[in-house]
């Protein structure tokens, strides 16, 4: 099998898989979910970016990956720092 149909193929493995995550990031019954589904999605959108970055030959997109990875991980620890802060009446 050629390589490009195999990236390819993971693309579309990962754009599928990201609505399952996006399900749980909107219904899930607790915080801790909703944070993890939105996380993971992050996740699988920089490997996807990754993946067109083999399929395009362009180093740009893996700039643009990183940079991404590093905005997910950021957002995460502030949104978290965040709700540990609040007072959720528990």
């Amino acid at each position: 099998m050629d390589l490009f149909i195999i990236i390819k193929l993971s693309i579309a493995i990962l754009s599928c898989t990201i609505f399952f995550c996006l399900y749980r990031a909107i219904l899930g019954p607790t915080t801790a979910d909703r944070i993890i589904g939105i996380n993971v999605v992050g996740t699988k959108a920089v490997a996807a970016l990754v993946f067109l970055a083999a399929i395009f030959q362009k180093t740009s997109f893996l700039d643009i990956a990183m940079l991404y990875a590093m905005l997910i991980y950021v957002t995460t620890l502030a949104f978290v720092k965040y709700l540990e802060q609040r007072d959720l009446g528990e």
